[in-house]
């Protein structure tokens, strides 16, 4: 799944008023396509988790890895808390 910039920088237009995923379309009817998008969460959430598996195999993190590590979780956790 793309996430909305990737999304709209490929040229699909974002649909984010409806209830559930966003979605990302382009083209024109009937001959267009449809993608799910994934929600700013779920990508902050992909960003994170990368982080910290990359901390994880490369040993010792330096101290402006942990704190790069640490600004992403308070990013998220942030978002969670709206």
């Amino acid at each position: 799944m793309k996430t909305q910039s990737e999304a709209i920088s490929e040229g699909y237009n974002v649909d984010l008023s409806g209830p559930g995923r966003p979605m990302g379309a382009r083209g024109k009817y009937p001959n267009f396509e449809v993608i799910p998008l994934l929600t700013d969460m779920e990508a902050e959430l992909l960003n994170t988790l990368g982080l910290i598996r990359k901390l994880l195999i490369e040993g010792a993190p330096t101290q402006d890895d942990q704190e790069g590590v640490v600004l992403a979780i308070d990013g998220l956790l942030s978002v969670a808390r709206v």
